[in-house]
């Protein structure tokens, strides 16, 4: 099982923030306009708890960084082109479905002069990845990369037998009966230290009356 604490998140932000293509501390050493934005539908998603993260992780908590941060509603009338770079936070992506959602419906009409476009992530599975990077113009940048063996139930997992994979489902379907293999289908069994996502199989995160996991999401 992958746990992600804290301090790991911290320290994935700090060595991801020197990889971006055109940035620099020093703002006169930079490739045209910076801005960071949480990649969040609605106040108080995972995103705004990454972008929180991600400014105290890279030292930029001072008032002189503070026109690098703003909120998504901002980014059309800061009217950023094709030189300038709009960085999106958010912590995991495990069938891309909400990403590639959130893009079509709400960021993408917010950036019509076509600057670049990251998006950041503690965690982001294989598929998902291919999937935002054909149905969207964002740029995924991850601290941890699953790939298809991964996904516990997938025959290319060869950390269980099928007669241990069928048992692990029996006790998913009574966590979740709709959602047994975690949402999409994942398979997963990845917790961050601050929730963890659907797209594990329930048995880890789970909570009613019937069952209660290690790490619930509520």
């Amino acid at each position: 099982m992958y746990f992600v604490s804290h301090e790991s998140i911290e320290e994935a932000f700090k060595n991801i923030l020197d990889r971006l293509d055109g940035w620099d501390r020093n703002e006169r050493n930079r490739k045209g306009n910076w801005r960071f934005v949480a990649f969040s539908k609605a106040a108080g998603e995972s995103g705004d708890t990454m972008l929180h993260k991600w400014r105290a992780a890279t030292g930029m908590t001072g008032s002189k960084y503070d026109k690098l941060y703003i909120h998504k509603s901002e980014l059309l009338r800061e009217n950023l082109g094709s030189e300038d770079t709009v960085v999106f936070l958010d912590d995991f992506a495990g069938s891309g479905t909400q990403v590639c959602t959130g893009w079509r419906e709400v960021m993408e009409e917010l950036l019509p002069g076509e600057p670049t476009v990251y998006l950041i992530l503690v965690a982001v599975t294989q598929g998902a990845r291919q999937k935002i990077s054909n149905e969207t113009r964002m740029q995924v940048v991850s601290h941890i990369k699953l790939k298809d063996d991964d996904n516990i139930f997938s025959t290319d997992c060869k950390h269980f037998t099928a007669q241990e994979k069928n048992r692990l489902l029996i006790y998913c379907r009574r966590a979740n009966n709709q959602q047994p293999r975690g949402w999409g289908d994942c398979g997963l069994v990845i917790v961050l230290a601050h929730k963890t996502p659907n797209n594990s199989i329930p048995i880890l995160h789970a909570n009613h009356d019937q069952w209660v996991g290690l790490f619930p999401r509520q």
